[in-house]
């Protein structure tokens, strides 16, 4: 599946039929596309080969820096005037933004290829470029009127984090009425939950696994980064170049990897919208000044660690994530530290559970052992009868489920569990219970709590050690080890911002939306509550004493 060059994946330019259309990848040989004075090849980024393949409608990119994407949808969109005879349009955050680009990324293409140059009209356009039959246009996205300013059939959005929602979505306006709709969004992230990381959020989220070509395990270098890129043993020191202090090795068996050897592998499977993660961990140029890439990257990590701006920089620019600073209190050495000593659980007995709902039903399940809380199990489901088979598997004597939005839903759980289930509702309130009725007649609990407090608490609890997750080393099954990283991925997403309020206050509160997956943090959040808050070890649920009762 992945090949090393187009040239070698393709064939020669002069079999190449003339008489239907082609895909893109056979268009780039038709063209002789171009770059930096070579015709242009996948040697070294073999990641971008399934993607040059992708004729997916609406994809989207979470990119580190220098990851060879822009080129790929500069292509593509070459590949809709010329070929296609349609028109493509290039949004940018503003003009400046539009000149760089158009001046040097696609004009230098234009001209090193033979077959384009002969091809384009009026090529000194700097907004527009009339190539064959179609047109790519370039435009900047500062106001309302650029972004209404021509229609088309593909749209490409680039540098999304620093573009205004509201003018992305004009933008997005343009291929209404167009049999094609391509759009293309891409971007190096800025805030989690913010930009680009939202978008990402919606796609089924393809990531780059490296397979080990000793135990087979499928190496996520972004989600196992510390795992991944290894100390080299001092046995070993001599397979290495002088001065290589680590190496990419698996995160199960350390075998050094192999980043040719990888393939795309969706997270979020049952998303339509295509979605893309692009990192700088497995890229294949060797480094001026390192002996390999693996020792330059972690000398950058551990200098990023002297400051904010250096990490930032790290995160953003090498590990292509969404950075939140100071107000990201979770990271992955705090995770590390709450891991224990024990796997993933299937069953057990005196649990306390949380549910977020979204989607999906986000549930986390753990235990009371003396004065910490265990975290067992997670799992994701759309099915409202899973709670009650879990509510039986691990005993849950005390579960608070979130309220909203299937409010109702909720209550009827909650009605079926009567004092063992609590619905929650979030409030600039102090933490307190009360009973309410369900469909007139039934009497069901409820907790009011104060989002944003009740999530520093939990956080509180973490860094002081009163937290444990599963370790991942004690995890075997690929699918509770994919959900362990989730949890670890929605955790690293309960990030603080200040929001202002209609009297002008600044309120700090924790990111929240449709698009922000923090749902196992919350979930999480909720069994902290159920498990300190209401419950004791050991011994039976403390139920709470009631003080107020409101009808539904």
């Amino acid at each position: 599946m992945i090949g090393g060059s187009l040239t070698r994946i393709l064939p020669t330019e002069k079999f190449l039929p003339t008489s239907r259309r082609l895909t893109v990848p056979e268009w780039i040989v038709r063209a002789q596309i171009m770059l930096r004075g070579k015709h242009y090849n996948l040697a070294g980024h073999e990641y971008l080969h399934d993607i040059i393949h992708d004729h997916s409608p609406d994809q989207v990119f979470e990119k580190a820096a220098q990851v060879g994407i822009s080129t790929v949808v500069l292509i593509k969109s070459l590949y809709v005037a010329e070929h296609l005879g349609k028109k493509a349009i290039y949004f940018f955050q503003d003009d400046a933004a539009v000149s760089d680009f158009s001046n040097d990324r696609a004009l230098s293409m234009l001209q090193e290829s033979p077959y384009l140059k002969n091809r384009v009209r009026d090529i000194n356009n700097v907004g527009l470029k009339k190539i064959g039959p179609g047109s790519l246009y370039f435009r900047g996205l500062f106001t309302k009127g650029k972004a209404k300013s021509v229609d088309g059939d593909m749209v490409v959005l680039d540098e999304v984090s620093e573009m205004k929602e509201e003018h992305r979505a004009l933008a997005l306006d343009r291929v209404m009425h167009s049999n094609l709709q391509w759009v293309f969004a891409l971007s190096q992230p800025n805030l989690p939950g913010d930009g680009i990381d939202a978008e990402f959020a919606t796609t089924d989220q393809h990531y780059w696994h490296i397979m080990c070509p000793s135990c087979g395990h499928d190496n996520c270098l972004e989600h196992e980064f510390l795992e991944t890129f290894r100390p080299i043993p001092s046995k070993l020191a001599s397979g290495f170049p002088e001065g290589a202090t680590h190496y990419r090795g698996c995160s199960k068996c350390e075998a050094k990897l192999n980043m040719k050897a990888g393939k795309w592998i969706a997270h979020q499977p049952t998303k339509r919208r295509r979605g893309y993660h692009l990192s700088q961990l497995y890229t294949q140029i060797r480094p001026a000044g390192f002996p390999n890439y693996a020792t330059k990257v972690m000398t950058e990590y551990e200098e990023s660690r002297r400051s904010q701006a250096k990490m930032a920089r790290f995160v953003i620019s090498i590990l292509g994530f969404p950075y939140g600073g100071g107000a990201a209190r979770v990271h992955d050495e705090l995770l590390n530290a709450c891991e224990g000593s024990y796997g993933f659980t299937h069953a057990g007995t005196g649990a306390y559970m949380g549910v977020d709902q979204g989607d999906v039903l986000t549930i986390a399940i753990g235990i009371r052992s003396g004065v910490r809380f265990k975290f067992l199990y997670f799992e994701e489901t759309e099915s409202w009868n899973r709670l009650d088979e879990l509510m039986t598997r691990f005993g849950v004597e005390y579960c608070i489920i979130d309220a909203q939005p299937n409010k109702w839903n909720a209550k009827e759980f909650a009605a079926k569990h009567p004092r063992r289930v609590s619905i929650q509702y979030f409030g600039n309130t102090e933490l307190r219970q009360a009973v309410e009725l369900h469909e007139s007649k039934w009497e069901i609990n409820s907790v009011y709590v104060d989002r944003t407090e009740s999530i520093d608490g939990f956080i509180d609890k973490m860094e002081i050690g009163l937290i444990e997750f599963p370790a991942r080393a004690q995890t075997d099954s690929g699918l509770h080890l994919s959900r362990l990283e989730d949890m670890r991925r929605h955790l690293k997403k309960l990030i603080v911002k200040y929001e202002p309020r209609a009297n002008g206050l600044m309120v700090r509160t924790y990111i929240r939306g449709p698009n922000i997956e923090n749902h196992y943090g919350m979930a999480c959040n909720s069994a902290s509550i159920a498990a300190f808050e209401f419950g004791r070890e050991p011994g039976p649920m403390c139920m709470p004493v009631f003080r107020q009762v409101a009808n539904a």
